[in-house]
This record gives C-alpha cells, sequence and structure tokens, in this order.
C-alpha cells in the first residue's frame, strides 16, 4: 500500500488526479491533503472520500511524534514547501507542473504565443526549495498551433497533465523506479512579470497587439490591458469575440 499526502490548489488536473487517487483504494492510501479553504471542489471530494485535511504545520507535528508515514508528497502547490516537509517522503516529492521545464518555469503560458513558440508541454518533477527546478521524471510536450488562446492553451496543459500524473501512478504502483535527470538552465516566469507584460505599450503594432490579446486571454482572469485616469481596462478584438461566440452558441 503506498501512502500518499496530497498538496494542491484546484484546478482542473488536481481534481481530477486527486478523484483517481480515490478510486486506487486498493493500492493507495491517501494520509491527509493540504488544500485552500476556497477550493470548494478539492475539499468536497476530501469529505466524501474521507481524507484528512491538514495544514503544513499539522504535517509536521504529526510527523515529529510518529504519527504520520508517507511514502510520497504529490503536489500540484501553489507556493514553495520547505525543507522540513520535503524531507517526510520516504521515497520523494514529486510536483506536477502545467508546462515544460526547465524553459517555462512559474507562470508562462502566455510566453509561449507572445514568443511564437509551435509547442507547449508537461512535466513531473521531483521538488527541491525552488520552483520548479527539482530533477525531472518526465516532460511531454505537444505541438501547438500558432493562433492558440490562452484559455484553450490551459485547458490543453491541464488535460495533458492528467494523463502524465496517471501514467506516473501507474508506474508508483507498480514499483517501476522513477527515473530523473538533473535540470539543466532554464527560465522562471513570474506571476509579476505576467502582469506587467500584460499592459499594450505604445510602440506595438497591431500584429502584436492581436498576439498579446490572445496571450492573455484567459477569462475570469485580466486579459491584454490598457490604462486609462488610473483605471485599467481589459480589451479583445474581433477573433476573440468570435472565440465567445463559439463557445456559447451565438451564430
Amino acid at each position: 500500500m503506498v501512502k500518499i499526502l496530497f498538496m494542491a490548489k484546484e484546478t482542473y488536473s488536481s481534481k481530477c488526479s486527486l478523484e483517481y487517487l480515490c478510486e486506487k483504494k486498493d493500492e493507495i492510501e491517501i494520509v491527509g491533503a493540504v488544500i485552500r479553504y476556497n477550493d470548494l471542489v478539492l475539499q468536497k471530494i476530501c469529505m466524501d472520500n474521507e481524507i484528512r485535511i491538514l495544514t503544513e504545520e499539522e504535517i509536521k507535528v504529526l510527523y515529529n511524534q510518529g504519527e504520520l508515514n508517507v511514502d510520497y508528497i504529490l503536489s500540484y502547490y501553489w507556493k514553495k514547501i520547505g525543507e522540513d516537509l520535503l524531507e517526510i517522503p520516504k521515497a520523494g516529492c514529486l510536483n506536477f507542473h502545467p508546462g515544460p521545464l526547465p524553459e517555462a518555469r512559474g507562470s508562462g503560458y502566455h510566453v509561449a504565443i507572445l514568443e511564437k513558440w509551435n509547442y507547449w508541454g508537461v512535466t513531473v518533477h521531483y521538488m527541491d526549495e525552488q520552483f520548479d527546478t527539482g530533477a525531472i521524471i518526465e516532460c511531454r510536450r505537444f505541438a501547438i498551433d500558432d493562433k492558440i488562446v490562452n484559455k484553450d492553451l490551459v485547458t490543453m496543459a491541464h488535460e495533458q497533465l492528467f494523463v502524465l500524473f496517471k501514467d506516473t501512478i501507474q508506474k508508483i504502483i507498480g514499483g517501476e523506479k522513477l527515473e530523473k535527470s538533473i535540470q539543466t538552465e532554464g527560465r522562471y516566469f513570474s506571476l509579476s512579470e505576467l502582469e506587467r507584460d500584460k499592459f499594450i505599450r505604445k510602440d506595438e503594432t497591431m500584429e502584436d497587439i492581436d498576439r498579446k490579446i490572445r496571450a492573455f486571454w484567459n477569462p475570469p482572469y485580466s486579459g491584454a490591458q490598457i490604462e486609462i485616469n488610473g483605471t485599467r481596462y481589459t480589451i479583445i478584438n474581433e477573433e476573440i469575440l468570435a472565440w465567445i461566440s463559439e463557445r456559447i452558441g451565438v451564430d
């Protein structure tokens, strides 16, 4: 029986992954979950399956008291995990990252569109004290269209990440060794840089602006922006209007 501690923020892939773990009760024991108080779907999955919802501090206390036995931490986490937590699992801490590593650490969907990448990817890697820098177990890259919109890229990435999660769990259950490779130098994209890059500059061409609109269109979050008298406005174009119409069934 593999003992798992699940740590996540709520996304499509994390919800599917937690449900998948719950289906494997004969092979996996979820000893606890660390999730945010407002991640209501994850909260319900835990309650329905009698999974203890713990804080990081509660985990440390239980572990120091000898009351918490963990083989793996599986993470879709939203912040750095300290060394004291990373040392708890016997087999390691695995993070499931909705981007290719090492070239897209942090939040980089928009960069793939702005810089005209022709691919994206998803990665499972061992965790260390930095963001997305631990040894890579597997990175799966896939082609993307030059006209892709951020929202669709996010959806595609999380669908692919769930597939990678299932395949990784099957390896763990089967006792297969998880091979790893040390990361080379990469790029990190912070949330503050993302917010900065949303603003449309005066020197940008119409092609630049249209690409920026696609790169940041991910409702309900703000998209490409202009600022007038201190107020920020998200802008869209005909391409995004067509995207919206297609999804709400408007002719």
